[in-house]
């Protein structure tokens, strides 16, 4: 069994503070005991004071280094936060989970136009547990150096779950974790601040039978009987984790549904095979000769491959009917301790996936499909549903669960708290957000280039490593067919665009406060 260390080192500043203190008072009272000018008595009820003093000091040194950092409310008082995180869902898929509406949405706030800064597992979930750009976190890929192991060595020892548990929060993360968490240098650990670790713990992580999980420390191994249904299983683990943790508590549930090969629960098969197939003007589409990229995708998808991507969606959106009644088990376990009036639950997802749009699919292209996730959060001050059309991102997940925790970030963000949004009000926001991916370069794999990006209300443009460029009005050309990076008229808008892009990837992190009035 590992075992976390759960004991408290001082900082070398508080270390530093105590000796020079204890210094001090040492001095001090060494020269009360050798004053020949005091009385007696006199000596004796100073030595108290003094002696009460060092306890008061030490007490409040030691207090300021080990009580929760910025904690500015009471325990009794706090909200919970329950996190609810599928993996590959794109906006679109909560249309097939009826508990998600009926039990979130009709009691909370859609937001229309939720996007992920990078639409990559690891870099996504890096950023939700930070609040910060990928070319921050340093998480840029989902495997090798740029992916777990630079998030353990960078990220770490400072993000959401430690905030949360320094500050009093009893927290538990029930799912996946990290992409390559599971490279055998850091396999089994359990990362700081998590009190409850039941992570998919071997290869690969999405998995739906046959799996490991870490149960804090020790290997369940898990087979391919029905019961032994990953989203199944960890639903119920989620449910445990409410019925015993004491209030407040923040729960991270991150079930690998509808990930590939995206399996559906037993009884779910060939629920939705009658659904329509896609028929948007992006599927499969026809002309692509203004985009860089058209050499690699050249071919239409033949009718063998519409096939297929239709089965795709069909299982992914069939391996959510799982995830959905795990949401109703989470609000049901709420219910019964008595916990939902005072839990925020926000459910998302770390990034969409293409299914033949543009020809392509997969994920980590910069195009609506791809990048547009589902967010609806529920409130206990929320009775009739609410939507909300501002651009919000996955780095505004960890200011926001702050902000509702009443805890200041440990370190300095990207994003921004849109708990103001959560009751209804209006305040200044952002105008334009940045999208990048500087993993690998995917051509070969039939994914993009690395690339950065900047995305308005009516733009979307795009600049690839490589050199391509593209440029899309998103008011005339939602679909995003139609690239304007090589009209000759659109140089100006490029070049204000390319400087928008730089000013957004230069500006550094800042400071947030803990406020969630």
């Amino acid at each position: 069994m590992i075992e976390r260390d759960a004991t408290f080192r001082p900082t070398r500043a508080v270390t530093s503070a105590r000796m020079s203190i204890e210094a001090a008072f040492g001095r001090l009272m060494q020269r009360l005991a050798t004053s020949a000018t005091l009385q007696p008595f006199v000596r004796r009820v100073v030595w108290i004071w003094v002696t009460a003093a060092m306890l008061l000091v030490f007490g409040a040194v030691g207090a300021s280094a080990a009580k929760p950092a910025h904690r500015s409310k009471r325990a009794d008082q706090r909200l919970n936060v329950v996190v609810i995180l599928s993996d590959d869902e794109r906006s679109d898929g909560t249309t097939v989970m009826k508990n998600v509406q009926s039990l979130l949405a009709n009691h909370g706030v859609t937001f229309t136009d939720a996007h992920v800064t990078t639409s990559m597992c690891a870099p996504s979930r890096a950023s939700i547990l930070t609040g910060l750009y990928a070319h921050h976190t340093g998480v840029t890929d989902n495997f090798g150096a740029h992916s777990y192991p630079t998030f353990r060595t960078q990220d770490e020892s400072n993000d959401l779950a430690v905030w949360m548990h320094q500050a009093g929060y009893r927290t538990g993360l029930v799912g996946k974790y990290v992409n390559a968490y599971t490279d055998g240098f850091v396999h089994h650990a359990i990362p700081p601040g998590w009190d409850d670790w039941q992570v998919m713990d071997s290869v690969p992580m999405e998995a739906y039978y046959n799996y490991s999980i870490n149960n804090n420390g020790h290997l369940e191994h898990y087979g391919n009987r029905p019961s032994d249904y990953s989203t199944t299983v960890l639903a119920h683990k989620a449910v445990r984790f409410i019925k015993r943790a004491r209030h407040p508590f923040f729960l991270y549930f991150a079930p690998v549904a509808p990930h590939l090969p995206a399996i559906p629960a037993p009884g779910d098969q060939k629920k939705l095979e009658n659904i329509a197939p896609l028929h948007d003007p992006a599927f499969n589409q026809r002309n692509i000769g203004k985009e860089p990229w058209r050499f690699w995708h050249k071919d239409m998808l033949s009718a063998a491959a519409e096939l297929y991507i239709n089965h795709v969606r069909i299982r992914q959106e069939e391996s959510l009917l799982a995830l959905d009644r795990s949401v109703r088990s989470v609000v049901q376990a709420l219910r019964a301790r008595h916990e939902l009036k005072r839990t925020v639950i926000v459910y998302t997802s770390d990034n969409g996936f293409l299914w033949g749009e543009h020809r392509l699919g997969g994920k980590v292209w910069p195009f609506e499909e791809s990048t547009h996730v589902p967010l609806i959060v529920r409130t206990p001050w929320t009775t009739t549903p609410q939507r909300n059309s501002q651009p919000v991102l996955n780095i505004d997940l960890a200011p926001t669960i702050s902000a509702l925790a009443g805890i200041k970030p440990g370190v300095p963000e990207d994003g921004r708290s849109f708990v103001p949004f959560l009751h209804g009000q209006q305040v200044p926001w952002r105008h334009a957000f940045l999208e990048e991916y500087l993993g690998k370069d995917l051509l070969h794999k039939g994914g993009p280039p690395p690339y950065v990006a900047v995305q308005t209300r009516r733009n979307l443009y795009v600049e690839y490593r490589n050199g391509w460029r593209e440029l899309y009005n998103l008011k005339r050309d939602p679909w995003e067919l139609n690239n304007l990076a090589g009209d000759p008229g659109t140089k100006p808008l490029q070049a204000t665009f390319s400087g928008v892009l730089a000013r957004l990837y230069d500006a550094p992190p800042t400071r947030v406060g803990s406020s969630h009035k």
